[in-house]
């Protein structure tokens, strides 16, 4: 890699740009991917990341001098081998350990990736708070906080919940008086979400974890929220309905956010698969 490893220049044949070019014409398409894969993968062993740099860089070399002798222009031949390469995503997985690798890894390497997780459980919280707002304005209080049925309180709590809202029965009071709850905690709790993974992007970098392990294990996450909040739904669907609002504010947007973790733990792990150096 003549840019990155000091290597000597090409000539202007070889669809790379030789020192004098560079002085007179913008980097071309193989050094910008170059220089995004490098960013991409700053976090990785040096000799890995050395490695799969150069292998990469030699790669789209040869695949556009091929090009440019069927008759591409240097720079569209750069940029079809970089299409025909893949995306940066498609590479980077190639510098990442093995689960095997997992349990031998030292505990810091967890600390970033379990705050992210935390921070972005918290904001999915969050966003469910937003939607019970939602269906308490068009469905009523009781739909998201209502009793189920059999509950009752003491003359003493009635009053206390009544008092906001003079002229409503003790279980609409009580109603109203949840769903804010359910509404401003969960809300609360996104804000914080928020916050946290503002802070989690400063925590130090220490060594990658496998491909696709840390969206797997969001995806897993998600989807035991899902199953379990979709129990609760359920049965207080069979039930009449009250307070089953808060729970299905929780399955909406928690299984759509495992599905995503879970396809791209998927493409992360073939990306690992797929990539194979140029021989």
């Amino acid at each position: 890699m003549e840019r990155l490893l000091g290597g000597c220049p090409r000539s202007p044949g070889d669809g790379v740009m030789n020192a004098e070019d560079r002085s007179i014409r913008p980097e071309g398409p193989i050094d910008a991917y170059l220089d995004e894969l490098l960013a991409s993968i700053r976090d990785g062993e040096p000799s890995a990341v050395r490695r799969l740099l150069a292998e990469t860089e030699a790669h789209l070399h040869e695949s556009a001098r091929r090009l440019h002798a069927q008759g591409l222009e240097p720079e569209e031949a750069e940029r079809e081998a970089v299409r025909r390469f893949g995306p940066v995503a498609t590479v980077t997985p190639a510098l990442r350990p093995p689960l095997t690798a997992l349990g031998k890894m030292p505990l810091r390497a967890f600390v970033r990736p379990a705050v992210g997780l935390a921070a972005v459980g918290a904001i999915a919280v969050g966003l469910s708070g937003a939607l019970s707002e939602w269906f308490g304005r068009i469905w009523g209080a009781g739909f998201v906080a209502g009793d189920l049925p059999g509950m009752a309180y003491t003359a003493a709590r009635c009053a206390v919940l009544q008092a906001p809202y003079p002229g409503l029965d003790c279980s609409r009071a009580a109603a109203e008086h949840h769903w804010g709850e359910v509404v401003e905690y969960r809300v609360a709790l996104g804000v914080l979400g928020l916050l946290v993974l503002l802070i989690s992007r400063f925590l130090p970098r220490e060594a990658p974890l496998p491909a696709g392990f840390v969206p797997a294990l969001a995806a897993a996450a998600f989807l035991l929220a899902a199953a379990a909040t979709g129990l609760q739904t359920v049965n207080a669907a069979v039930q009449g309905g009250q307070g089953m609002g808060a729970w299905l504010s929780a399955v909406v947007v928690s299984f759509p956010l495992a599905v995503v973790f879970a396809v791209v733990a998927i493409r992360h792990s073939a990306g690992r698969v797929r990539y194979a150096p140029a021989a």
